[in-house]
């Protein structure tokens, strides 16, 4: 059984062969996050989400949870998503200082699923992007074995 990094509550990938997958893959990610109860939330972009998570951590005087992530295939897909979800708050005024918001998880989510239709970007969850990169590592794996 392989085992599972567990960070921010988020299952992560563990060896060191999938890593290196993830970053040939340019994944990257807009994710809200906040304090447990929500409010405020940080909105940001990432193509390393656990560096940026402790980096965020050493800033924030409560523990942080992700409430919200969304990958796609690259950093530029990401900041236009970013862009789309902030333009979306500041139109609701709801912008505190730098990407922290005042909006409730329930509505990061919301505002995440409709930048994301609005821009036609294609997405996919955590545990999706998880797969991709374990598919790819299986995949190499076998093509190892067949020409051994």
């Amino acid at each position: 059984m392989q085992e599972t990094e567990i960070v921010c509550g988020l299952p992560w990938l563990h060896s060191k062969p999938e890593r290196a997958i993830f970053s040939e893959l340019g994944f990257a990610c807009v994710y809200a996050v906040g304090p447990s109860g929500g409010r405020p939330l940080r909105i940001g972009w990432s193509k390393q989400l656990k560096d940026r998570m402790s980096d965020l951590q050493l800033g924030c005087w409560k523990q942080l949870q992700i409430h919200d992530i969304t990958w796609t295939s690259g950093d530029m897909l990401a900041i236009r998503l970013f862009n789309e979800v902030a333009g979306l708050f500041d139109k609701a005024n709801r912008r505190l200082t730098g990407d922290w918001f005042d909006v409730t998880p329930e509505f990061a989510q919301q505002a995440i699923r409709i930048a994301t239709g609005k821009t036609n970007i294609p997405t996919f969850s955590h545990v999706e992007m998880l797969d991709k990169v374990r598919s790819v590592r299986k995949k190499r794996i076998e093509a190892a074995i067949k020409a051994s």
